[in-house]
């Protein structure tokens, strides 16, 4: 028989408090804030971004909550979808690897933009990341191995965590958060279908996910019922959307592991899937001063799901390149970076990468798929023009909490994303703020750097 699951939840929901909290959990939900406002700092003004925003404005709701994309204020609803667009667009953002979740554009969006409109302070926000993300990856680990082979959890499972997170921002009981997860579960999605030649898509997935949690939430609050049993139930989301489950990673352990501490962080702009290749390919690269003239050939071995996710020979764009493991590959071999100047039209066409790309081949390693998603495995072998041999293979990329890097060079990412919106001392200046995020009064006033930045963005939409 299934446990309670979303009772259960519930319950822990309501019961996250920040005075009990441990200090490395408050470490960690703040470190996540850095990032994710880094990632929607710079993904917010890309093209597809502004679009979001501009859909939001023209609702003409209630000023409540920051958007991103130029400082003006919208509803918490309308907020929460447009920043969570923007903040996924530059495939930056975080990563959390054994539910296969990017559990910040999914959750933080509507964590903000309900916290704006309440002006909570930064400890309740911080009550309200944890509960977010704990109920994201508990759920996502618990159903990952055949959920994700037909959703993208990011939409699905985010919506959970959105709503969970709004939830305890509202102050709602059991019952009502309860309903809240019941509400949130009849709207998750989220279909892979957009990877076929990369659509804007993908981002609609933690757009909607933080819009409908908001959404599940705020109805909740007014006494609108919603599912109580919408996770375990025979016709739920668990029963509909899985083929498996891992109860004990849903629910066992609720208050005393606390899953924000697993999350992951991005250094390359590209599909995580690719991570461990493109950090083998550039140590190899670096380590025997490798030019593209000197290789004949590279064989990159991955799991199944990575081989269906990433092999493009010829991507259309230079948003698909992020999904191209012969371009992210063969471009790693040659710049020895994947930052957001990784993809652009000049690179993607860029006759030496188009060459070396021809010369990359991809391969499914039947015990990389067995051991996913609890490793991404990838090796990647490079057989030179000289008869020499090289290879190099991990199961976790940079980033994750078994390979981490420093918070310091986190920070540092953040600024340099706010600094394509701002100048540095502001960027820096933000940066600060951001870390004393449990010392904030009024979590409404944490981003006047954004709103002055976008000062004329909105006079030239005025």
């Amino acid at each position: 028989m299934n446990p309670p699951a979303t009772r259960q939840l519930a319950d822990f929901i309501t019961s996250v408090n920040y005075a009990t909290l441990p200090v490395e959990v408050v470490n960690a939900a703040v470190l996540a804030f850095i990032d994710w406002a880094g990632c929607a700092a710079a993904g917010c003004r890309t093209p597809v971004g502004a679009a979001a925003a501009k859909v939001a404005r023209a609702e003409h709701a209630s000023a409540d909550a920051t958007l991103f994309a130029d400082g003006s204020c919208t509803s918490a609803h309308w907020a929460a979808f447009a920043n969570g667009a923007g903040s996924h667009s530059i495939e930056l953002d975080d990563v959390h690897m054994p539910s296969i979740i990017h559990g910040g554009v999914s959750m933080i969006p509507a964590a903000l933009a309900v916290a704006q409109k309440l002006r909570v302070d930064g400890k309740r926000l911080i009550e309200a990341l944890v509960a977010g993300f704990d109920i994201t990856y508990r759920l996502g680990e618990g159903i990952a191995k055949s959920h994700y082979e037909r959703y993208h959890s990011t939409g699905t499972v985010g919506t959970f965590g959105a709503a969970a997170a709004a939830a305890r921002l509202m102050g709602l009981n059991a019952e009502q958060t309860c309903w809240a997860l019941g509400n949130a579960g009849s709207q998750a999605a989220g279909l892979w279908q957009y990877l076929k030649v990369g659509d804007d898509t993908k981002v609609l997935h933690p757009a909607k996910a933080s819009m409908n949690g908001v959404l599940a939430a705020s109805l909740a609050a007014h006494g609108f019922t919603g599912s109580v049993d919408i996770i375990e139930g025979e016709r739920g989301f668990v029963a509909t959307m899985a083929d498996n489950v891992d109860w004990d990673a849903i629910v066992g352990g609720l208050g005393r592991r606390y899953k924000v501490t697993e999350n992951g962080y991005k250094i390359h702009a590209c599909c995580r899937h690719s991570h461990v290749s493109v950090d083998q390919t550039i140590r190899l690269s670096e380590e025997h001063a490798l030019t593209a003239d000197q290789v004949k050939r590279i064989c990159v071995k991955l799991n199944a799901n990575s081989v269906k996710t990433l092999d493009d020979p010829d991507p259309p764009s230079p948003y698909k390149a992020k999904f191209s493991i012969q371009f992210l590959v063969a471009s790693a071999l040659i710049h020895r970076r994947m930052g957001l100047a990784a993809f652009t039209d000049a690179r993607l066409k860029d006759a030496t990468i188009r060459s070396l790309m021809q010369r990359v081949e991809v391969a499914e390693d039947p015990q990389f798929t067995r051991d996913f998603p609890r490793q991404w495995t990838a090796e990647v072998a490079i057989e030179t023009t000289d008869g020499r041999n090289l290879a190099g293979r991990a199961d976790m990329p940079e980033g994750d909490p078994c390979n981490p890097v420093s918070q310091r060079r986190l920070e540092d990412k953040c600024k340099g994303l706010l600094a394509q919106v701002m100048n540095d001392a502001s960027a820096e200046q933000l940066v600060r703020r951001l870390a004393m995020l449990p010392e904030v009064a009024d979590v409404r006033e944490m981003f006047p750097e954004i709103s002055a930045s976008g000062a004329s963005l909105r006079a030239a939409a005025a």
